[in-house]
């Protein structure tokens, strides 16, 4: 591991042309569609994390994690960067291999990292040389599967990690030590698997529930009594056919969020909820990635922001795109959605950053972002930060 160079101001500024051409001529100005008073985005600083801005086919897939104060930035290439919200880079690791998972912050010193079929727990040491601070990585342990790592790691009760790979396999590994305790494989669909984007795990009613590739959801009880076990509880599929995912697009999604004592679920051929153990189909849930909203659930993907209530009953669509919105952040009164461009190729389809109202029904703003935002992204109270498809580092204030 060794600290990453990055390119002089010049290529800073080049690689922003394209969001600062969406400003008006006159300095400082807001371009003339944005009315008095109403809020908009403002770039406060971009930050380019490779050398090679074209992208061909070749989306940033992993993202940006809240740090503590800090920011944690995890590329493609297999970099780990640790930023300040000024845009100051303090130190970066680098890994052999791709980061795919958004990196999970453990604790403000300790982050779990996936770099292809390898899980890494890092701890961030801090030394100060006179009024300086300097910052090093030190890797406590690293675990590796035979497949890449398929979800963000999953930590059960501060004592256990559980790590899924794209193979059916999942990890049950001891927090502090990095032991294997134990594992569970799913044999039964080996000969249906594809590459999709899962969900992280989730814990509902006392189980640990994961999504698996060919659509499988299955419910865990995890046993810790003298020996680790992972047992299957209850399993159900939420497609009836490989079909859905022979193609191995990806924005194929398999998402679920808790709802009283079960899931709702969207992925595959269909979206719905679990009635006595079974999965009911819902309109407009398939292909969408679900979070909790106010009273109800929101769901975004492939055809905007949609709402449901607190039975997955479809209420609205608030926001429509042509393109594929790949993230929706809230911050103290706004909500920030992106899109990517589907096209494999740089220019085939324009994507965008929109600021939103807090229930998603009114643009405010909008930008045009080269290629798109298909990696995590993350909102503090007034700022969002998200890497570009074209690799770049990108803050955002909201002024209101």
């Amino acid at each position: 591991m060794f600290p990453s160079k990055f390119f002089p101001l010049f290529f800073i500024i080049l690689f922003s042309l394209p969001i600062f051409a969406e400003f008006d001529e006159n300095a400082g100005k807001a371009p003339e569609f944005v009315k008095k008073g109403e809020p908009r985005l403002a770039i406060e600083w971009a930050v380019p994390l490779k050398k090679n801005q074209v992208q061909v086919n070749r989306r940033e897939e992993a993202g940006v994690t809240l740090f503590g104060d800090d920011l944690l930035v995890a590329t493609r290439a297999g970099e780990l960067h640790l930023f300040g919200k000024n845009g100051e880079l303090k130190v970066t690791a680098v890994f052999e291999g791709e980061c795919t998972v958004a990196p999970v912050a453990v604790d403000e010193t300790h982050a779990l990292v996936s770099v292809s079929n390898s899980v890494f727990m890092m701890e961030l040491i801090t030394e100060k040389k006179g009024k300086k601070t300097q910052y090093s990585w030190k890797v406590l342990w690293n675990i590796a599967g035979k497949a890449t790592v398929a979800a963000q790691p999953f930590v059960y009760e501060n004592k256990l990690v559980l790590i899924q790979f794209h193979d059916s396999v999942i990890y049950v590994v001891d927090k502090e030590s990095g032991e294997l305790k134990n594992m569970y494989s799913d044999y039964e669909n080996s000969e249906e698997l594809a590459v999709v984007r899962l969900a992280q795990p989730i814990f509902v009613g006392g189980k640990i529930v994961f999504g698996f590739s060919d659509g499988t959801i299955t419910f865990f009880m995890l046993r810790d009594e003298g020996k680790v076990d992972l047992i299957p509880y209850y399993k159900f599929k939420t497609a009836n056919s490989m079909k859905r995912f022979e193609k191995r697009d990806f924005f194929d999604i398999l998402s679920f969020i808790q709802i009283e004592d079960s899931i709702l679920f969207s992925g595959g051929e269909y979206g719905g909820v679990i009635v006595d153990g079974k999965p009911v189909k819902l309109e407009n849930m398939e292909d969408l990635q679900l979070f909790k909203y106010e009273k109800g659930f929101e769901g975004f993907g492939r055809r905007g922001i949609f709402l449901f209530d607190e039975d997955g009953k479809f209420k609205t669509q608030p926001f429509k795109s042509m393109n594929y919105v790949t993230n929706l952040v809230t911050g103290n009164g706004f909500a920030v959605a992106m899109t990517s461009g589907e096209g494999p190729m740089l220019g085939d389809t324009d994507a965008f950053i929109y600021l939103l109202s807090p229930d998603f029904t009114k643009i405010y703003y909008s930008m045009m972002i080269p290629n798109g935002v298909s990696s995590n992204a993350v909102c503090d109270r007034s700022a969002v930060y998200f890497i570009s498809d074209m690799g770049v580092l990108y803050k955002f204030k909201v002024l209101k």
